[in-house]
């Protein structure tokens, strides 16, 4: 009696079967390396601390470029004379 074999694409197991009855004679199961929880939570604290750094930096990187901007315009404010242009707006018209 020769069995024959077959690997699930889903499981990774192994079922052994005989072609002459077509009937399943033997499992064997695939091993599969168990999750440790701790780990799963330390690496779930490593990577909202990632995005908690991004975060901060996105926002401080908003205020930074804010700052910018109101310095330009306090600027351009108190000396228009040394804006680019000839004050005319950039608009052709027919």
């Amino acid at each position: 009696m020769s069995l024959m074999e077959i690997k699930c694409p889903m499981c990774k197991g192994t079922l052994f079967f005989d072609p002459s009855t077509g009937k399943v004679v033997d499992h064997k199961s695939a091993d599969h390396q168990r999750a440790d929880f701790g780990e799963f939570i330390k690496s779930r604290q490593n990577q909202s601390s990632k995005w908690d750094n991004k975060i901060k930096q996105a926002q401080d990187d908003k205020v930074r470029r804010k700052a910018e901007l109101e310095e330009k315009f306090r600027q351009a404010k108190e000396n228009p004379d040394s804006l680019p242009g000839d004050g005319k707006p950039d608009i052709m018209w027919d």
